[in-house]
């Protein structure tokens, strides 16, 4: 009996997975033939490559085709290629397509669950969005930015220091300590000691938030990442109780003080402190959880993005020295010093910043919902006129580094080349979302611009940068990590200007 109930299991079994994996052919999407369990992304399973490098490689495969089917484990996903239908996704249908695909336990993990980027129940969204937004205007951003260039000259300290060693510099090391120092002054209102200190405990809080120790926890968040449905069952958190306290600690310790002494900082805090006295729907959790989000967004992401930009430019040294020429020009004009203003009108910076989140993009691919049923048809000519009907439910794969890395798009995209941008008009609609598109664009992308640029304008001011033997090429890439992240680092030398 015992044996005919395991074969009888074992047959339905197979009759679910054979039917699952049916289910783009039965719908008539093309797309690369899945493998039991592992759909399409066993090479990622096995370690050879990133689930982004699996989706920008199918991308260039089924190049005459609008979107792909594709499995991820189990789970069906639609791959969209057609700019068009990406900005339908993201704007022009938006109502369809309202949910980013990414799932997380408020039970379990309410820091994390704060954040607009993971929010599903639109009302609370748009709540939320709406509170955060003036956070990040330029009225706003002005009053940042003081702070900011003090991030900015303890950089230039800490690097003079450094050269005494002639020892190489890595980008990414560069870049994590002045964005954790900037995101501790700018949100937390506190000195982060990160060009003071080789592991300060702000940092070490940073590591534990998106970079949990431990097997265990980083295998359950590949597998959150991956299928979000197993968020609720494995009871993962984003943010762990530890650090969780320490949050609560370091925000509450920084709140009293600025009462105790009557300290108005304009900053991330003054404001959020200022909403939850004022707003009843605005909680100490609320108050956490986005002072949690900002702190690591500014970790994670920009600090990946700043320091391929200080690598790019020490490979490129032609325009390295075009932009050293407009940044010591816009320095000059603005009476030896850099203002709000002149970081934000010098436009081979902008051109340069740009150009490099193309080419680097630091996530490789952007995931959606479909919320309520939608069938979209290609209208475009270069693409195989077939329909497809998503039903509520259905995840979308977005690929972000095929289409900035696709010649038809861009001339030579394997190339930098920051010119291509001066002229935005000519750059093709929807194949360039480095912060996303229409309703759910990242809320956070002028102060992480303002991040980038600031750090550039000083280092290019004071310091000539080189690409040092150590760097590793071609550069290898983590296979397990959901962004952008070298093995062996970037590493360069930095010379001092006369």
């Amino acid at each position: 009996m015992s044996l005919f109930l395991l074969v009888l299991v074992l047959t339905l079994i197979c009759i679910f997975v054979k039917k699952n994996l049916s289910y783009w052919v039965e719908r008539g999407v093309p797309g690369p033939q899945p493998l039991p369990i592992v759909g399409n992304i066993g090479r990622n399973i096995l370690g050879k490559v990133s689930q982004g490098q699996i989706f920008t490689d199918i991308y260039r495969t089924y190049q005459e085709y609008s979107f792909v089917g594709i499995f991820r484990g189990t789970v069906p996903y639609l791959l969209v290629r057609d700019p068009d239908f990406i900005r339908n996704i993201i704007v022009k249908d938006f109502k369809h397509f309202q949910e980013n695909n990414v799932a997380v336990n408020e039970d379990v993990d309410p820091i994390f669950a704060r954040n607009p980027f993971v929010i599903k129940d639109i009302a609370v969204w748009k709540l939320k969005r709406a509170q955060l937004i003036s956070c990040f205007s330029s009225g706003k951003m002005k009053r940042y930015y003081p702070l900011l260039e003090e991030s900015a000259m303890k950089m230039i300290k800490y690097i003079e220091n450094q050269l005494r060693t002639s020892a190489p510099l890595e980008c990414r090391e560069l870049s994590v300590r002045f964005s954790l120092e900037s995101v501790a002054s700018c949100v937390f209102g506190i000195d982060g000691k990160c060009f003071e200190e080789d592991y300060p405990k702000f940092r070490e809080m940073a590591d534990e938030v998106l970079s949990p120790r431990g097997l265990l926890r980083g295998l359950k968040l590949t597998l959150i990442l991956s299928w979000p449905s197993l968020a609720k069952p494995l009871k993962m958190k984003f943010v762990s109780k530890e650090v969780e306290d320490k949050l609560f600690g370091t925000v509450r310790m920084s709140l009293k003080l600025r009462k105790e002494n009557n300290v108005v900082r304009n900053d991330f805090l003054d404001y959020l402190s200022q909403l939850s006295s004022n707003t009843e729907s605005f909680s100490e959790m609320d108050l956490i959880g986005h002072a949690a989000s900002f702190f690591s967004g500014g970790y994670e992401t920009t600090s990946r993005a700043m320091g391929f930009f200080i690598f790019e430019l020490a490979m490129n040294p032609e325009c390295q020295d075009k932009l050293r020429q407009e940044i010591i020009h816009s320095y000059e004009e603005n009476g030896n010093k850099f203002s709000y203003e002149s970081i934000n009108e010098m436009r081979y910076l902008d051109a340069c910043f740009n150009e490099n989140m193309r080419k680097n993009a630091i996530s490789h691919y952007m995931t959606k919902v479909c919320t309520e049923r939608y069938t979209f048809t290609p209208t475009n000519p270069e693409y195989k006129k077939m329909s497809v009907t998503l039903e509520p439910g259905t995840p979308i794969i977005i690929p972000l580094r095929g289409l900035l890395s696709d010649p038809k798009y861009w001339n030579s995209p394997e190339k930098f080349v920051p010119e291509r941008f001066l002229d935005r008009d000519s750059v093709h609609k929807f194949t360039y979302l480095p912060f996303g598109e229409g309703p759910r664009i990242c809320i956070g992308q002028r102060f992480g611009t303002t991040q980038l640029k600031v750090v550039i304008a000083h280092l290019l001011k004071n310091f000539v940068l080189e690409v040092n033997s150590k760097t590793q090429f071609p550069v290898k890439y983590n296979p397990f990590h959901i962004l952008l992240t070298p093995v062996e680092g970037l590493w360069i030398n930095l010379r001092r200007l006369k």
